[in-house]
């Protein structure tokens, strides 16, 4: 599926079974693409996750909560992924308060990939959608790596014995990095992101002489479901 208006510009591929990847290359309009539907599925902010909101009021809520002068969403997140219920949750809620410009590419991009082969599947068949610009091998690997924690039950099964060998102290101190980092103190949510870090990278505070220890079990495992062509 090819996007092309005066808000985004990019193309919608299947980078493995069940996996939708929007490339869009321009920053700033793949954050405005996925902010509302990423921060519906798993924003910090309680009044936000999970709510109807506008775009405008977590543009200015997001500002205050991070003391800033401006809306720095563009800058501060590169990649993003959301399971294919909570877009459909997330399109009913705001059809009701909030629908823009961005809903309307987001609601063809969901069509457009709920009507995919899988239509043909029944019960019919749940997938994830990602999004990464094509320059930034990195950052899609990253949000692969969500993808299969939740279409793939293997990836998963895998991922969750080795979170389960992690020390309590060096989990914790990922878990208070992440937090500090933006992600929201959730349990699902920091070990889906602590497993797509070690599986494709740790970076910044995350990695440590500790942390390190565990990433080569993570990636072997990632290796063979993701293979880079």
């Amino acid at each position: 599926m090819k996007i092309s208006n005066d808000l985004v510009e990019g193309v919608v591929e299947e980078v493995l079974p069940k996996i939708f990847c929007v490339f869009i290359d321009d920053s700033y309009q793949r954050s405005m693409l996925f902010c509302k539907y990423q921060e519906f599925y798993e924003s910090p902010f309680k009044e936000i996750r999970g709510k109807t909101f506008t775009l405008e009021q977590y543009m200015s809520l997001y500002r205050q909560k991070n003391n800033e002068q401006v809306f720095t969403y563009p800058k501060d997140w590169s990649g993003f992924n959301i399971p294919s219920n909570i877009i459909q949750k997330g399109m009913s809620a705001f059809s009701k308060r909030g629908w823009g410009p961005y809903d309307e590419i987001m609601s063809d991009i969901w069509y457009s990939c709920e009507n995919y082969p899988l239509r043909f599947e029944k019960p019919r068949t749940k997938w994830y959608l990602i999004g990464s610009s094509k320059c930034d091998l990195d950052t899609m690997k990253h949000e692969i790596a969500h993808g299969l924690y939740y279409t793939n039950k293997e990836y998963k099964k895998n991922c969750d014995k080795l979170l389960d060998r992690i020390k309590a102290r060096d989990y914790k101190f990922l878990k208070l990095c992440l937090i500090e980092m933006g992600y929201a103190d959730d349990d699902k949510i920091i070990s889906d992101e602590i497993q797509a870090f070690m599986s494709t990278g740790l970076y910044s505070k995350l990695k440590t002489e500790e942390t390190q220890k565990y990433t080569k079990k993570f990636i072997e495992n990632f290796k063979n479901f993701y293979n880079e062509k």
